[in-house]
């Protein structure tokens, strides 16, 4: 079966470890009053990145700006449902009217949730379409079709009744590039599947199929049923794909693995919290600061990254860094119970305690394009010489028929799509754990894979190379450079911290 974006289900042991959960730490390490902000030295604020998940992929949907997207539901007729109509979930009117609030009310949607991961740089508005009644496609002939293009034939022929029948919406609006593609469309059947990963398992993928202008069809979509949508995560999670977003949890042993290289609280990590910095700096919502390498030490106050959007990445080599997310750094946010984190964080408080603390990555996005894929998949077939084709602007993504980020937090590169064997130890996006045991990339059950507040930096902590490099790699090996060869030259140190803001200090090392 090709790889998917899917949603992940949180183990209810987990949930009840949580519940449970003492917490050890309650001293406090942040004051309540405002600290000295001290001035800003040798770190360059950002206007503009050079490469947005769109450029990697046009068929990803813009991420900046008004934008609509369009709910389709879909009923399984009697007859397409048989041997599987007990786990039908019939649309209801109320179903109906609690689905149009999860995608687009005011508070607790989907709407409201990109509305403030993206401090408004993207307001997302759109309809429930009428219910498309599918009498010709069976439950049973979805499933058992590797090629999922029985999906896709269903999810076509239900466009097409909404074409016919809805004369109310405006399509290009629907299609703001005009690539024949609607920008973002989500199908919810009434059928409950409860295997994960099948091709009725909630999940986001392409179809590779394009329609018109004047009638866009589906290529990028979500796909879910009505048990998986009883509130508004899954939507969320799946429409963080459709903007181009990875999976950062370990699909390996078809999602069994306990991996989970950030600690699992992030949205498309468990279905909660905000998004991370990384996955904000891809899509363009965040303007970050870097260390320019301008001084022998660098010093500046970070706000709280739910609050406005604060980060700062630290590149090995300023003058080779691609001024974009999809490059090699280290990326520093201060994690705070703020905007889409506060809820729940409230419900983690027994791992994250009562105070911020810096959540601290090594990214490793270097994207690579290919002119090798399989045509029915559209996935990297072979890479003959990375070097030659490392994606480093705008401009290079378009040289290539696929592109693909080269590292990722599947265990086993395989699993991913598009994996590719040379990067396959370097994980996608690890948080660097304080405490300097790599728990979250220990593949044992028994090891702490979830995010506490021992894993967070705080004031006066430090962070050397020698000491954490080992979270550079899936084997959580020692290593003397970065994964691209680069010497990392610069000790971290973290100063004064309030509720609100922590000051960092970035010296180089002598």
């Amino acid at each position: 079966m090709k790889n998917k974006k899917v949603f992940v289900v949180i183990p209810l042991i987990t949930l009840l470890a949580v519940s449970c959960k003492t917490n050890k730490n309650t001293s406090s390490s942040s004051s309540s009053q405002p600290i000295d902000i001290p001035e800003t030295v040798g770190v360059k604020r950002v206007d503009e990145l050079s490469i947005l998940n769109q450029d990697l992929k046009n068929a990803y949907a813009p991420a900046l700006g008004d934008v609509k997207l369009l709910v389709v539901p879909i009923s399984f007729d009697g007859t397409t449902a048989i041997g599987y109509s007990s786990k039908i979930k019939a649309w209801t009117d109320r179903r109906t009217e609690d689905i149009t609030s999860y995608y687009f009310g005011e508070t607790d949607s989907l709407a409201a949730y990109y509305r403030t991961a993206s401090f408004n740089k993207l307001r997302i508005t759109g309809k429930l379409t009428e219910i498309y009644s599918n009498t010709t496609y069976s439950i049973s002939s979805i499933l058992a079709d590797g090629s999922m293009e029985t999906l896709w034939d269903m999810m076509d022929a239900a466009l097409n009744w909404v074409h016919d029948n809805d004369e109310t919406i405006n399509w290009q609006e629907y299609d703001l590039n005009h690539d024949g593609c609607v920008d973002n469309i989500h199908f919810i059947t009434d059928y409950g599947s409860d295997e994960w990963a099948d091709n009725l398992w909630p999940h986001m993928f392409w179809t590779g199929r394009k329609g018109t202008v004047e009638r866009p069809m589906a290529n990028v979509y979500s796909m879910s049923g009505t048990s998986h949508v009883t509130d508004p995560i899954t939507s969320i999670h799946e429409q963080g794909h459709i903007f181009g977003l990875d999976d950062y949890y370990d699909y390996s042993n078809d999602g069994t693995s306990p991996i989970n290289y950030i600690g699992c609280l992030d949205m498309q990590a468990w279905n909660c919290f905000d998004w991370n910095s990384y996955s904000k700096l891809s899509t363009g919502w965040v303007n970050p600061y870097v260390v320019d390498d301008s001084k022998d030490e660098a010093v500046i106050a970070l706000k709280a990254a739910s609050l406005n959007g604060d980060c700062l990445i630290i590149p090995a080599d300023y003058s080779t860094w691609n001024g974009s997310a999809f490059d090699e750094y280290f990326l520093i946010e201060l994690f705070a119970p703020f905007g889409n984190n506060k809820a729940d964080w409230n419900y983690y408080r027994n791992y994250l305690g009562n105070e911020p603390g810096v959540r601290m990555y090594h990214v490793d996005a270097r994207c690579y394009g290919s002119n090798k894929t399989d045509p029915d998949n559209h996935e990297l077939l072979i890479v003959d010489d990375l070097e030659a084709q490392e994606i480093n602007a705008k401009e290079d993504c378009q040289k290539w028929d696929y592109v693909t980020r080269g590292a990722n937090d599947c265990s086993n590169w395989r699993d991913y799509e598009g994996g590719i064997e040379q990067l396959g130890n370097y994980p996608l996006l690890t948080v660097i754990q304080k405490g300097k045991d790599f728990t979250f990339g220990n593949p044992s059950s028994q090891a702490r894979h979830i995010l506490a507040e021992e894993d967070l930096f705080r004031t006066g902590d430090t962070f050397s190379f020698s000491q954490y490099s080992h979270f550079l790699n899936k084997k959580r090996k020692a290593q003397s450079t970065m994964d691209n060869g680069e010497i990392f030259p610069y000790e971290i140190s973290f100063g004064e911290m309030d509720n609100e803001t922590i000051v960092v200090t970035v010296k180089k090392v002598k």
